[in-house]
């Protein structure tokens, strides 16, 4: 029969072989779920950067147009602008003008006055 001495060199065999069990167990787990995380990593990053491909191009093919079209417009506006120097240009002989009226002005009730 077995005495108290066997029955611990069993459990203690028994313990052994259970914590080598766990430790090639856990090893093998680890070992699982890094490469799964790996791969689960790659194919993220492979569909974030087609998604990310996809919606530049969704982005260029709808503000492209719009950018193309506005600066059409902006540019017809800068053709139809007058220059700084011609508008300068305008004011100065607009201010002669609004003189030579003041002064025809004041001619005419001159003459009406002497009459």
């Amino acid at each position: 029969m077995l005495d108290e001495r066997d029955l611990q060199s069993i459990a203690n065999l028994m313990d052994e072989k259970i914590g080598a069990s766990e430790s090639r167990m856990t090893a093998s787990m680890d070992e699982k779920i890094t490469a799964s995380e790996s791969r689960i990593m790659a194919s993220m990053d492979g569909k974030i950067n087609t998604a990310t491909s996809q919606m530049i191009a969704l982005m260029e093919a709808y503000f492209e147009p719009k950018f193309s079209l506005l600066a059409d417009e902006m540019k017809l506006i800068q053709e139809k602008l007058v220059p700084a120097e011609a508008v300068t240009t305008i004011e100065d002989r607009v201010d002669v003008l609004e003189a030579v009226a003041r002064r025809h002005s004041q001619d005419t009730e001159m003459l009406k006055k002497a009459q």
